[in-house]
């Protein structure tokens, strides 16, 4: 009687694997090749996701900064200096009262027509406001 063995290949260069049955990789060189070619995100995926974090980090900073007056249309300017991008955001939420809340993530502003507001300046008045 004779016997035949499934062969199994290595996923990244197609060689015959030899010693465990659950094994994918013939070594460490091809697993790692495999890991970074398919793990790999897009370059522009790339840049989106760090201005993204580098503007929740700099809301995140407008709560405990000294911002100008509302008035003065100074707090726009300030978050220009801190570095912030206003073309990135990843949601836009409307208030109940027709203001905007602008999102990074779970930091934001509230967009209203004299100024910005930070996020959390009065979080239990702002998340009434928020549809249900």
């Amino acid at each position: 009687m004779i016997f035949r063995f499934h062969s199994i290949r290595c996923r990244e260069c197609g060689e015959v694997l030899q010693g465990r049955r659950d094994k994918l990789f013939c070594d460490d060189g091809c697993r790692s090749k495999h890991h970074r070619k398919t793990n790999m995100a897009l370059p522009a995926l790339k840049r989106i996701d760090r201005v993204l974090l580098r503007n929740r980090n700099i809301l995140k900073d407008m709560k405990t900064a000294q911002l100008p007056t509302k008035e003065s249309g100074e707090q726009f300017r300030w978050l220009r200096r801190k570095g912030f991008d206003f073309n990135f955001h990843t949601h836009v939420d409307a208030l109940a009262d027709g203001r905007l809340a602008i999102m990074c993530y779970e930091e934001g502003y509230i967009l209203d027509e004299g100024g910005i507001q930070p996020w959390s300046a009065q979080p239990e008045k702002i998340l009434a406001l928020l549809p249900a």
